[in-house]
């Protein structure tokens, strides 16, 4: 089973989300910020990370580098509602798997996260 980390700070997309890949057989684990994200990769290895970009205190983008360092070939895909210079900006050099505008579909989603990973 391949272990998914989730954060997603608009509760409802979260677990919806969260519901849906755990539905499709990966084990997930979900998080409203950065902070709680930090806590829960303390004692759980995601084979692949979806992460916002806009949350409450920090940045995913830079959650992501960080998740990168000790994770080298980890795919991360972004989500978020906002798809501008200042955000293509932000994500800069970040090495991601793919990119979600959303709302997104999440046939859609699955379908790309098991071709990252299975």
């Amino acid at each position: 089973m391949k272990n998914l980390l989730v954060v997603e700070n608009m509760d409802t997309l979260r677990e919806l989300v969260y519901d849906e890949l755990t539905e499709a057989g990966y084990k997930t684990v979900a998080a409203h910020s950065v902070a709680e994200g930090r806590e829960l990769v303390k004692y759980f290895t995601p084979d692949l990370a979806l992460l916002d970009i806009k949350l409450p205190g920090e940045s995913g983008v830079e959650f992501a580098k960080e998740l990168k360092k000790q994770w080298p070939k980890l795919p991360v895909i972004f989500c978020t509602a906002y798809y501008d210079k200042d955000t293509m900006k932000e994500i800069g050099d970040t090495e991601v798997a793919d990119f979600f505008l959303k709302p997104f579909d999440l046939d859609v989603l699955k379908q790309r996260i098991k071709e990252l990973i299975g």
